[in-house]
């Protein structure tokens, strides 16, 4: 299998994803605070907890789309979309004074490169590249 930037991209994306989804779900309060979130209630770990559970099943699928990108290609859609909404959500939270720049920053240039990495590899089609599954039909039936 050859290895191009994209298939290595998106099996990064992938054990990112999945390491930091086990950490949500394995360690939640320790999330909080590496993230400088103080005297959270119980019930915020849980949801913490499902997000995490979102991500590690996020990355089965980037997992998945690295062994043939092209024909999984929506993950590469997903992951533009995925990169541009963090980054946006993130401005905005900070725009708004939610968070700080030391909780957010990292995530939002994170975002943004994820976001432009995938649209610089985006698969392009080719002139040898069928636009459909189905062979060419020469004649069309009346």
């Amino acid at each position: 299998m050859k290895l191009s930037p994209l298939r290595v991209l998106l099996a990064l994306d992938a054990a990112v994803l999945f390491l930091l989804g086990a950490l949500l779900i394995l360690a939640p309060r320790r999330v909080e605070f590496a993230f400088r979130f103080k005297d959270l209630p119980e019930g915020v770990s849980y949801i913490i907890g499902l997000w995490g559970c979102v991500l590690v099943t996020m990355a089965i699928g980037y997992a998945v789309a690295a062994t043939d990108p092209i024909r999984h290609v929506v993950w590469v859609q997903v992951g533009i979309a995925r990169g541009a909404l963090e980054c946006i959500l993130g401005a905005l939270y900070l725009a708004w004074g939610v968070v700080g720049w030391q909780q957010a920053g990292f995530g939002i240039i994170v975002a943004a490169l994820i976001t432009i990495a995938y649209i610089v590899f985006y698969p392009r089609k080719t002139g040898s590249v069928q636009s459909s599954g189905s062979p060419n039909q020469s004649g069309s039936a009346s």
